[in-house]
């Protein structure tokens, strides 16, 4: 074999390896892409919820209100991290134990949360 079948094996592996090393990162981004498109889907669903309540203030008696945190609770459950999945929980103990008190504490630190959360998906935090 002389010098120029070795430049072309040789090429031919850098090409190849090239292929599906650029298949295997596009796959990670399409992946990094839909996890981000389900978070933030996740996170946007908490504040129409946070926005009524901000207007309405009826945590106990308002039946609409726990349907949607019922929808809610399982994009948490889906999507959340655990530190969101945790402070949601308690915020919908303390809404079921009819404990305003700490259910605004925690739908305040829950949003604060989500809107820190939205930022970082972004990129806005710089």
């Amino acid at each position: 074999m002389e010098t120029r079948d070795f430049i072309l094996i040789a090429s031919a592996i850098i090409v190849v390896a090239g292929w599906f090393i650029n298949g295997i990162l596009n796959r990670k981004h399409e992946i990094a892409k839909k996890r981000m498109e389900y978070r933030l889907e996740m996170l946007h669903s908490f504040l129409p919820i946070y926005l009524s309540l901000q207007k309405d203030g009826n945590l106990i008696n308002n039946k609409d209100l726990l349907n949607d945190l019922g929808k809610l609770r399982t994009k948490f459950y889906l999507y959340g991290k655990k530190n969101e999945i945790y402070i949601f929980e308690e915020m919908i103990s303390a809404i079921e134990l009819k404990d305003t008190s700490t259910a605004i504490n925690k739908i305040n630190e829950l949003a604060s949360l989500v809107q820190s959360k939205i930022r970082d998906e972004l990129g806005l935090n710089t």
